[in-house]
């Protein structure tokens, strides 16, 4: 052990001078070093690396006749990153929107940057804008995603008056010698907002960049923030989202139409859309609101999915409140998504005019099977008879229920290998291995590489279940340049390469017959045995 962090391997050699006198020039290996990976990995603390240096206090190489030479000393690093399935970031505020109207002018609110979904995250940057009529930035702070794993730098810089109608808030944060980044969700910055006055303002983000440890660009999603003091009627879809794989053909399922923050409301009117092919309806309630009766006007279009509606009021409605306008039993038609659209609204005030509002729709999320495969990668383009092809599937559940599901491997259509994929989570991807034992396959034929994923009971979208993928050529054993036959062409080559092994100058991996790693005489005799074979 050289100190606390580091060790120092010491190593040397001579060649003993014979007669004539001889030296090497050129280049050449000198050593091969052998080392056991002893730090444990994992999701928590997912990458390892270490850095390989030359001390040149202990390092020579000396020449004959010409002495000490005094060499260009390299360097090299060892990197492992534990295998986590890869998920697309994102760079969004939370809560992505305040909508308060007790944020009278002088008072606050934060709203914090953070990242969803970090792989590597070592360093970030970034520019949001605002409204600087309606806010005011008091205050930003560093957020403890990145100091969770050694000490950071945070660049600043607040321009309050960065136009005549905004204000801006530039950021650069960056980890210092730390061996790797954050991963997973968390906060970035905290931000403190001061109300200047009425209104609403976007909160948006641009100039935005995230980079792994190694400087590469994380590729990222962004969302947008918005506030507002305003108040903004709102109907919506309650529940917004009805995901349930009980909710199969022929069960049923109700949704409400709610109303919220509206002020001197007499007459409301929408369209309630949804696919027929899904969803039928069964019955329409509407509710009293504040204890009033409306008086309705209802159409509904089962053939086309959709239901009208026109209610009026005996008097004005306000309510800061969640109040419920209707509500709608549907009956599941079919296997799948359906929205359910709030189309054509409108609000009334007494007098006729119109009252600003939101919409929020709802979607059906039924039972979806649905098992996809999504890349096939082949070991090699190129084997001999008798050797292991290795192939990665990687298969997706696009569905909503776990699967277990069979995957095959095969090539020009004839199964090589099965495996099963076992309790395999909704929107979650696997990669299985598939071995190919190519003895007794015909060789000097190129074969079609193909997998097959389910498929699951009850699976509508079967067009992604199979894949076809690349080609393996399947040679003679000894054939090594691939011409079909087994000749002195091919005996030059394994004797070209004798002695040979994986970073070796004369390494040729097609020479290696016996997969052993390293060019020898039973790589040769794999030659001469088969030589003069046609095919």
């Amino acid at each position: 052990d050289l100190n606390e962090t580091h060790k120092r391997l010491m190593w040397g050699c001579t060649y003993i001078m014979g007669d004539p006198e001889w030296t090497f020039n050129g280049s050449g290996v000198l050593c091969q070093i052998q080392f056991k990976i002893i730090k444990e990995v994992n999701e928590t603390y997912p990458k390892a690396v270490a850095s390989f240096t030359f001390d040149p206090d202990w390092t020579s190489v000396y020449q004959h006749p010409s002495g000490t030479i005094t060499p260009i000393l390299g360097t090299a690093q060892y990197k492992y990153l534990y295998p986590i399935v890869p998920k697309v970031a994102s760079l969004t505020f939370q809560p992505e929107r305040v909508v308060d109207v007790s944020l009278v002018p002088t008072t606050n609110f934060n709203m914090s940057l953070i990242v969803l979904n970090a792989t590597d995250l070592y360093h970030w940057q970034t520019k949001i804008y605002y409204k600087n009529q309606i806010l005011n930035v008091t205050q930003v702070t560093e957020g403890n995603f990145l100091k969770s794993v050694g000490t950071t730098v945070f660049e600043l810089d607040i321009q309050r008056d960065y136009n005549s109608t905004h204000g801006q808030i530039s950021m650069n944060c960056y980890l210092e010698g730390a061996e790797f980044g954050v991963f997973g969700d968390g906060e970035l910055a905290k931000i403190t907002f001061e109300v200047l006055d009425l209104g609403d303002s976007p909160i948006v983000l641009l100039d935005d960049s995230l980079f792994d440890s190694a400087g590469a660009s994380i590729t990222h999603t962004k969302g947008t923030g918005y506030f507002s003091n305003v108040l903004v009627a709102k109907l919506s879809i309650d529940p917004s989202e009805i995901r349930d794989p009980s909710l199969v053909p022929c069960t049923n399922f109700t949704v409400n139409v709610t109303l919220d923050d509206v002020e001197n409301m007499k007459v409301l009117t929408f369209n309630l859309t949804y696919d027929r092919e899904i969803l039928l309806e069964l019955q329409v309630n509407f509710p009293a609101v504040l204890g009033q009766i409306p008086s309705k006007k209802l159409l509904v279009d089962d053939e086309s999915g959709y239901i009208w509606v026109n209610l009026t009021y005996p008097n004005v409605i306000t309510t800061y409140e969640n109040v419920t306008v209707a509500t709608i039993t549907f009956h599941v038609e079919g296997m799948g998504i359906s929205p359910i659209d709030l189309e054509d609204t409108e609000l009334k005030d007494p007098q006729g005019r119109l009252i600003a509002h939101e919409v929020y729709d709802g979607i059906f999320i039924g039972l979806i099977r649905d098992v996809a495969v999504l890349r096939i990668d082949v070991s090699s383009t190129s084997a001999y008879t008798g050797w292991l092809v290795y192939v990665n599937v990687t298969v997706r559940n696009n569905g909503n229920l776990t699967e277990t599901f069979d995957v095959k491997g095969k090539y020009d259509g004839t199964l090589f290998a099965q495996t099963t994929v076992v309790d395999l989570p909704p929107d979650t991807e696997t990669t299985v291995m598939l071995a190919w034992n190519t003895t007794g396959v015909t060789p000097c034929h190129n074969y079609t590489i193909s997998a097959e994923a389910g498929p699951v009971p009850y699976e509508m979208n079967l067009a992604d279940n199979n894949l076809l993928n690349g080609t393996v050529k399947i040679k003679q054993m000894g054939d090594i340049t691939g011409d079909g036959r087994v000749n002195m062409d091919d005996i030059n080559i394994v004797v070209s390469a004798f002695g040979s092994f994986p970073g070796h100058p004369r390494w040729n991996s097609d020479a290696d017959l016996d997969q052993n790693g390293r060019i020898s005489m039973s790589d040769i005799i794999f030659v001469v045995m088969n030589f003069g074979k046609i095919c």
